[in-house]
């Protein structure tokens, strides 16, 4: 099922192609040049727990005109390298534009498995296999989900459920930093029904980087769709690199149900999504954050660890 509905998704980037797609590829583009092309670990504790409220994007300066007399050398091509995704709904959304912009990229393969509704644990298996062709990073994008019998029946935000979280993630560390992966774990951003400490299982995945600053990285990628002061937001003003803008300037960031990022009516049960049929900027985004957390001009020990494969 996850896999047809994969395809759907595909299907429909493809069939709208002459409308949008172009204008994204172009984006895409812009993004990863702006950007590295190499994926990156951070190179401290500090850097790990960065928030994307922080993130900026800065076009760096021209370099320096090099002396008649000195050679100059085209650079080494970039290494390839293999991504693998898992996530619920979230991850789902966004990852035709995760599937985008790394496609851009040309030097980076990624392996998508991602099912609304699924926690950590549903994919504890998968996760095993995977790590044994040794990914460069793997990404973890997991809201929080309780509905699949892996979580043995624990209760929404109970100490039960929250110690589940913690074990599987866990789990999954050890499985890809023990075959040399660096492991992005992806926040995930204010729900309209918010609860009180609704960001616990971010603050959990907050601590886990913490515990292992050179293998994981937190992403705050939840604040790419909240408004400036963190609250929950249904429209934001529209970037300069989306393809397409509403009329007032803004863009729909959110679905109707308050959770997810389609901007259609479509309602998720058990927290399955149907393909979104329209641009989801609150996707593109969220997917944006996640990409710009794992490239970076400075560091290469992704690039490194392609090359001593």
């Amino acid at each position: 099922m996850g896999a047809t509905r994969r395809t759907t998704v595909h299907g429909w980037m493809q069939r709208t192609a002459k409308r949008w797609r172009a204008p994204l590829t172009v984006a895409a583009i812009a993004i990863l040049t702006t950007l590295s092309s190499a994926l990156v670990v951070p190179r401290s504790a500090e850097s790990a727990t960065a928030s994307s409220r922080q993130l900026k994007f800065a076009t760096a300066a021209p370099p320096a005109r090099p002396s008649d007399s000195v050679a100059t050398l085209a650079p080494p091509a970039p290494v390839h390298q293999r991504v693998d995704l898992f996530g619920d709904s979230l991850g789902y959304q966004a990852e035709p534009y995760l599937d985008m912009f790394f496609d851009a990229a040309g030097n980076v393969t990624v392996s998508n498995n991602t099912f609304g509704g699924t926690a950590t644990c549903d994919w504890l298996s998968t996760m095993a296999a995977a790590a044994a062709s040794h990914p460069q990073a793997a990404v973890l994008v997991f809201s929080g989900n309780a509905f699949t019998p892996c979580m043995d029946g624990a209760t929404l935000r109970s100490p039960r459920y929250y110690d589940h979280y913690i074990s599987d993630t866990e789990r999954a560390i050890q499985l890809f930093s023990a075959a040399g992966a660096h492991i992005f774990l992806v926040g995930a951003p204010i729900d309209q029904p918010s609860v009180a400490r609704w960001d616990r299982l971010d603050d959990i995945y907050r601590q886990l980087a913490r515990d292992h600053p050179l293998a994981v990285t937190y992403v705050d990628a939840g604040a790419a769709v909240e408004s400036t002061n963190g609250r929950f937001t249904w429209r934001l003003s529209c970037l300069s690199i989306e393809p397409s803008c509403g009329p007032s300037g803004t863009n729909i960031v959110r679905s109707p149900d308050g959770i997810h990022f389609c901007p259609d009516g479509a309602l998720a049960t058990a927290g399955v999504t149907g393909p979104c049929d329209e641009y989801s900027s609150g996707a593109f985004r969220y997917a944006l954050a996640i990409v710009s957390a794992m490239t970076s001009d400075g560091g290469d020990a992704l690039q490194r660890a392609a090359l001593n494969r």
